[in-house]
């Protein structure tokens, strides 16, 4: 049999003091496959160009380093690098993460024991700009998550972690989306794995986080994410429940921030959007902010109580 072949996309721009970091955590996996990396680079003005240059004379042509002239965008430049995948299983990483030893070698035996997986991810540690371990992306453990689990609970996964079937398609569609809506596509074609053991690195809060820079714009993404979903392949009180989860974060949000137009903004909008009427809406958004709170409560009070060493970025 032939080896199967995987394809991994590596987004970048100005990250000089990361990337190596990066592309030889992919590029020295241990894998019974083919293994092709392509970095798209986003007209980087650092050091980020010559690092990647440098790194291609020693690996050859296992590492493809496409320099976009002019800067297309973190959409648009992630989006072609997903096209030219021509493999058998593809995965995507930040050029600020990188991967732990073991990692590619678990989740393509992962794939290729369960073929009604669609795609699989794996925990992921938190660290600092330094590298320094602070914390664990999820709380999910070791889990099988289908559509309607993956709308309700919002997202959780860690996008630098991904593998999926090529033969499932991209999911990405033309303009911007963020990561969960590819992984609500992939939820689409089969359950998603989720692996609990941390096999990834997640840089926290770095300069170019989208998250960081551009909060409200990641707000509207994450509701499109939602809404792309199609109706008839989940129940009402799926979809209820997913928005509920969206209005908690808003909440959460508005509450950090002491942004009470937040709340005027969104609120209205999950209200019309949602299959029940207003009071039953209202119960299943204060239902998952109580939920919710509470465990955030019970996780820092673990923390403080040291029965847990890392705290965790995303609660499930």
């Amino acid at each position: 049999m032939s080896r199967p072949r995987i394809f991994v996309c590596v987004v970048t721009y100005n990250q000089q003091q990361y990337i190596e970091t990066c592309l030889r955590s992919i590029l020295d996996q241990q894998v019974q496959a083919d293994l092709q990396v392509l970095v798209g680079d986003d007209a980087s003005t650092d050091g980020t160009s010559s690092i990647v240059q440098t790194l291609v004379c020693e690996y050859g042509a296992r590492l493809q380093h496409l320099r976009r002239e002019p800067n297309l965008g973190a959409f648009a430049n992630l989006r072609d690098l997903l096209l030219r995948a021509n493999a058998d299983y593809v995965a995507r990483v930040d050029g600020d993460d990188y991967w732990l030893p073991g990692k590619l070698a678990r989740q393509l035996a992962y794939l290729q024991a369960h073929p009604d997986c669609s795609a699989v991810y794996t925990n992921a540690l938190t660290v600092n700009e330094a590298g320094a371990p602070i914390g664990l992306f999820n709380d999910v453990g070791d889990a099988k998550l289908t559509l309607a689990a993956l709308l309700r609970r919002g997202n959780v996964l860690n996008n630098s972690s991904m593998l999926y079937r090529a033969a499932n398609s991209t999911g990405w569609v033309e303009g911007d989306q963020i990561d969960y809506q590819i992984h609500l596509w992939q939820a689409r074609h089969g359950w998603l794995g989720h692996i609990g053991e941390p096999m990834v690195a997640y840089r926290v809060n770095t300069l170019g986080s989208l998250v960081l820079n551009a909060n409200e714009r990641v707000r509207e993404l994450y509701w499109q994410a939602i809404q792309s979903v199609p109706c008839e392949l989940v129940s009402d009180i799926d979809y209820a429940l997913g928005i509920a989860d969206f209005l908690r974060r808003v909440c959460f949000r508005a509450a950090r921030t002491r942004d009470l137009a937040l709340l005027h903004h969104w609120v209205p909008i999950v209200y019309e959007a949602s299959p029940y009427g207003p009071f039953r809406t209202t119960i299943i958004v204060l239902n998952n902010v109580t939920r919710m709170a509470a465990k955030l409560a019970n996780a820092r009070l673990a923390v403080m109580a040291g029965y847990d060493k890392l705290p965790v970025l995303y609660h499930h």
